[in-house]
């Protein structure tokens, strides 16, 4: 799922270029990913859509304090994938109700274990689904820094 969602930011720079479900996946697919991930991927932005999001906004009045993670959290995330969560958080990349947004989006995936590389992706689409665009520097830059290219 979570190479799904980078593909897609790669491909499309706004929210609104992007086809309806059907045609994305028939593209998704022809770009060689398996279809249970597109599944999941297409359901996860879908899900993601209809969230509310007064109550992570909510979060946003007040003063940015630590997070701790749950141990069910904790236990889903690598510590590479802690280590970056907490960067995010502390750097000022994400706000207090997109850093619960972001958690709550990993926590959805079926994968048992999640690694760094799936936090930077959804944070991403986080952030892009938000269109907060600095932030979106931030994370572009983890994301494709091994390749030394700027994707947008």
């Amino acid at each position: 799922m979570f190479d799904v969602l980078a593909f897609l930011f790669e491909q499309y720079v706004s929210l609104d270029d992007y086809p309806d479900r059907s045609a994305l996946a028939k593209q998704l697919s022809a770009a060689g990913f398996d279809e249970d991930e597109i599944d999941e991927a297409l359901d996860w932005l879908s899900e993601f859509d209809q969230l509310d999001p007064a109550p992570y906004a909510m979060l946003d009045r007040g003063e940015l304090l630590p997070r701790v993670l749950h141990p069910r959290e904790a236990s889903r995330l690598s510590a590479e994938a802690q280590s970056l969560f907490h960067y995010l958080s502390s750097s000022g990349a994400l706000s207090a109700g997109q850093r619960e947004l972001l958690i709550d989006q990993l926590m959805q995936s079926n994968a048992q274990l999640i690694d760094d590389e799936a936090v930077k992706r959804v944070a991403l689409m986080v952030l892009w689904r938000q269109g907060n665009d600095l932030a979106n520097l931030l994370i572009e830059e983890l994301l494709f820094s091994e390749a030394d290219v700027a994707m947008h």
